[in-house]
């Protein structure tokens, strides 16, 4: 038995509660959306998301009013992510990656960018998982360096050498789409 699944909820008051419905339908998209992107299964962003809005409410003091809420909840699913993934490794374990399956016969062209779009996002997942997470945030979440270094706990330096990493590796393994 899983021994996540057997932990009893952890109550939230209503205020919680309320303020954690407001930062859902704000920024699910945002969150699920990363989520995804980072790990590519859809159950494993489902839980991942919901991972980091209730880790958001429960340290909802930590949160300074005035600054950027997405960026905190984002920092929050990557930091989820990386922390997850480490685990993993360090259990020995590694789940697979879900292949993304199309139906139907389409043009070429559509079958040329369906197959760049597949070949891409399997470059993606190939990354470390630090250099996947700086780029999926400063490309798709169009965070700044800044922002990615608060997020993922580094120095500002740190996050473009991650990003300039991501891009030599998505470089290389794209190298024959070029």
């Amino acid at each position: 038995m899983d021994p996540q699944k057997s932990r009893p909820p952890i109550p939230l008051d209503p205020d919680a509660r309320a303020l954690l419905a407001q930062w859902v339908t704000a920024h699910w998209e945002s969150v699920y959306g990363l989520a995804y992107r980072l790990c590519r299964k859809r159950d494993e962003a489902d839980d991942l998301a919901q991972e980091a809005f209730l880790k958001a409410a429960i340290r909802r003091e930590s949160f300074r009013d005035g600054t950027n809420l997405r960026a905190w909840l984002l920092r929050i699913v990557t930091n989820a992510f990386l922390d997850g993934r480490r685990r993993r490794h360090s259990s020995g374990s590694e789940p697979l990656i879900e292949d993304p399956q199309t139906s139907g016969q389409a043009p070429p062209e559509v079958m040329a960018n369906q197959e760049l779009g597949a070949a891409l996002a399997d470059a993606i997942a190939e990354l470390p998982e630090t250099a996947r997470a700086v780029f999926l945030l400063r490309t798709q979440e169009q965070m700044s360096f800044r922002e990615i270094a608060d997020a993922i706990g580094t120095s500002e330096e740190t996050a473009r050498w991650h990003m300039m990493q991501a891009r030599r590796g998505l470089m290389k393994r794209l190298d024959g789409w070029m």
